[in-house]
């Protein structure tokens, strides 16, 4: 079984939208493609010209492709740009690193608000 690793910003699934059954269409779109053909790494959906339908301006959504995994199953994943990497697989070294990540993510959080 192969899954995809994806990433999207959260700003862009948060932004209030007009039209909530198009919004989630296109998101579904925009994640079908990106998976169907990861070589192209991002895929990007702009608004349509009014008069032209051509798409223009900045993207509405920006699905990224980061990875596709050949597994049985589904495994917790770390990434940084385009690698990808199993949280199984992660030395000790590399797992303190990203729990000093998680850490600090977590206080910055509790700072925020959020």
């Amino acid at each position: 079984m192969t899954f995809h690793l994806v990433s999207i910003d959260d700003d862009q699934i948060r932004a209030p939208v007009a039209d909530r059954e198009e919004f989630l269409i296109t998101l579904g779109s925009a994640v079908l493609l990106a998976c169907k053909e990861p070589e192209g790494g991002t895929v990007s959906i702009r608004p349509p010209n009014p008069e032209t339908n051509e798409p223009q301006g900045d993207p509405i959504l920006t699905i990224r492709h980061v990875a596709e995994i050949e597994e049985r199953d589904a495994r917790l994943w770390v990434w940084e740009s385009d690698d990808a990497v199993g949280i199984a697989d992660l030395s000790a070294d590399e797992l303190e690193t990203l729990r000093k990540v998680v850490a600090y993510r977590q206080r910055t959080l509790g700072q925020s608000g959020s």
